[in-house]
């Protein structure tokens, strides 16, 4: 936040130096100077942006669980995590992994009740982590490509390894290419269900975009939610929490029917179309 003199202040001239001054060879005293302005949110936003083709960093939980991977092997392996909420949680530093990539479920409801869906809502997501293997009360985040949790109608952005030309496509359904709103990810599912199409793969797809929307996205003046650019590349590439992203002040606030009615409203205009 730059410094500025009030309006209507006087404007006080320097003084002229005396002719002894001039003179001397010696440079006169330089006046005590205005100690610079200390660094605000103002001058941070001045910043230049990410480099969207470099590595970015995303949102640290200043909260570490234990972790028993380097940073060269959490860089790797997270690019084996078809979920960029798990990837996310995973980088951040929130979910407690083992070597082998199990999670227990305890440890998921714990690291999802920092983003901000509710206990109904972390049921349902824990449920879903819980079936995709045979062990009961946990799940293995290194071997989800393949589990039940795979679907039709995936952006297919992470969908074994990570694809950037697949984010390039999402993008392409932005209206002004710089933000992505829950309209454009409806937008977007309707062309993924068209590739592979299936009725349980676009409700799965879409409720996963409307949970990310509604717990990562950013919220416009008039409430609703969306994405920048760096901010969607940050989750669906890179893994990352979006660096914009806080945990939220009153957690629990996300609920089943926030994500249901994203769901349902993409479901709708997909059938209404006839696609």
């Amino acid at each position: 936040m730059k410094t500025r003199r009030p309006e209507g202040s006087p404007v006080v001239p320097a003084a002229k130096p005396t002719a002894k001054a001039q003179a001397s060879t010696a440079a006169p005293a330089p006046a005590a100077a205005t100690p610079a302005p200390a660094a605000s949110f103002g001058a941070a936003a001045s910043a230049p942006k990410t480099d969207l083709e470099g590595a970015s960093h995303g949102y640290t939980s200043p909260t570490q669980v234990s972790c028993p991977f380097s940073a060269e092997e959490k860089a790797a392996l997270s690019k084996k995590i078809p979920c960029p909420a798990l990837a996310g949680m995973f980088n951040a530093g929130m979910l407690k992994v083992e070597k082998d990539g199990t999670v227990k479920i305890p440890d998921l409801d714990r690291a999802l009740s920092q983003l901000g869906p509710d206990a109904v809502t972390r049921k349902v997501l824990t449920n879903g982590a819980d079936n995709t293997d045979s062990v009961k009360g946990s799940f293995n985040l290194f071997k989800l490509n393949g589990s039940n949790l795979d679907h039709t109608g995936s952006t297919g952005i992470r969908q074994n390894g990570v694809h950037p030309e697949r984010f390039d496509l999402l993008m392409s359904f932005s209206k002004d290419g710089q933000r992505l709103t829950a309209k454009d990810l409806a937008n977007a599912g309707e062309h993924f269900a068209k590739e592979d199409p299936g009725l349980r793969g676009r409700l799965t797809q879409l409720a996963e975009l409307s949970i990310v929307m509604q717990v990562f996205g950013r919220r416009a003046p008039d409430g609703s939610r969306y994405f920048t650019k760096e901010d969607a590349k940050q989750l669906f590439v890179d893994g990352q929490i979006p660096s914009s992203w806080q945990p939220p002040a009153v957690p629990g606030k996300v609920h089943v029917t926030d994500v249901l009615g994203g769901a349902a409203l993409g479901l709708f205009r997909q059938l209404i179309n006839g696609q």
